[in-house]
């Protein structure tokens, strides 16, 4: 009674921590938090080394820490080949290891290397062992080969945000519906928790792309006219009223909520400019001084600045959405071919630990008991 309450709390542990993992790190508040506790690699390793050391044993331990160490090694290397900035790679109990992006890929076929180097440095990392095994027939080897592919091949199915949705990407993300079918047939069928939370992520980022293509002309479009409408208040600054008309037109073309924020600030701002002229004029004083005039340009320049940078930042997100996923027919073809190839030997792999565990005299006198 009391193993499999104990199990009980291992279990409800474990889902527990995975929940809070993944929302924290699909908001982007993990790594802050990794942060501000300095959880630097070798911290983060022993105390995920010493989690699974309690609960499964030293050498399940250290073996599942070797191979999301590679794995994440293997990432690690595609950054520096392709020289994207990132962060050290930081160990989870429960989930895993990450490592975080300092830069995003500069094109989908950078970032299908990325990730497909960390389940293929994960293949290459319980390849050793084979031999081992066929030497010592010590099944903790027999193991090790079991658990590095399934880690790879969980990795590898075709949903964002795991490395096969990224890989994917570079073919085509219509491949990410196949994911979210897999995993959520994965999911029913072995009651994953933490399936049906991947699916839901993916299925967010699959629906926010598809919206951001589908908008991508307008989207267009409206960058073209932010543009034209800056050169205009920049012309028509010292005519406030002419000012004011423009943004009113524009606030009624422009959708982008922080540009009308930005809008609605100038206009403030020329309310105040108004204001203050008539006050002056009541005073007698006909024309505002050399000093007012430059401050209230000063003012009128700097959010004329901020909606140049926001339409620069709007310009390189539809750049950006148009042509980030366009890969050529060659770099399909050979994402294809290298995803494909390293799913059927981590599926092989697969296959034989189970056969030479379950055919292992040591195994089988251990299930007969």
């Amino acid at each position: 009674m009391k193993s499999k309450e104990l199990g009980g709390k291992k279990t409800f542990i474990g889902i527990l921590s995975t929940v809070i993992i993944l929302v924290l790190s699909k908001l982007k508040f993990i790594l802050v938090i990794i942060k501000f506790l300095k959880l630097h690699t070798l911290l983060s390793m022993l105390i995920t080394l010493g989690t699974y050391a309690v609960m499964f044993g030293w050498k399940f331990a250290v073996g599942l820490v070797y191979l999301l160490f590679v794995h994440e090694m293997g990432h690690i290397f595609a950054a520096k080949r392709i020289k994207l900035p990132v962060t050290p790679a930081v160990f989870i109990p429960f989930i895993g290891a990450v490592i975080g992006l300092k830069e995003m890929p500069k094109t989908a076929k950078d970032e299908g290397f990325l990730a497909y180097m960390g389940p293929f440095f994960g293949f290459l990392a319980f390849l050793p062992a084979i031999p081992l095994y066929q030497y010592t027939h010590e099944p903790f080897w027999a193991l090790l080969i079991i658990l590095g592919a399934l880690i790879n091949l969980f990795n590898l199915i075709p949903i964002t945000p795991l490395d096969g949705g990224r890989i994917a990407a570079g073919i085509s993300t219509k491949l990410w519906g196949i994911g979210i079918i897999l995993l959520i047939a994965y999911s029913v069928m072995r009651f994953s928790f933490l399936g049906f939370m991947i699916v839901i992520i993916g299925s967010m980022e699959w629906y926010n792309l598809y919206k951001k293509q589908k908008n991508i002309n307008s989207d267009k479009l409206e960058v073209e006219q932010l543009e034209i409408m800056v050169g205009k208040l920049k012309k028509e600054s010292h005519h406030l009223e002419v000012v004011e008309e423009i943004i009113t037109k524009a606030k009624q073309e422009i959708s982008n909520t922080k540009i009308t924020s930005i809008l609605d600030t100038l206009n403030s701002e020329i309310e105040k400019m108004k204001k203050e002229i008539y006050l002056q004029q009541l005073t007698g004083t006909f024309a505002i001084s050399d000093q007012v005039g430059n401050d209230h340009q000063q003012v009128m320049e700097g959010i004329f600045n901020q909606l140049e940078e926001q339409a620069l930042k709007m310009k390189k997100e539809t750049h950006t959405t148009e042509s980030y996923y366009k890969t050529d027919k060659k770099t399909k073809i050979q994402l294809f071919f290298i995803y494909i190839g390293l799913v059927i030997v981590l599926s092989l792999s697969y296959y034989y630990g189970n056969e030479i565990l379950s055919n292992n005299p040591e195994v089988q006198k251990l299930l007969n008991n």
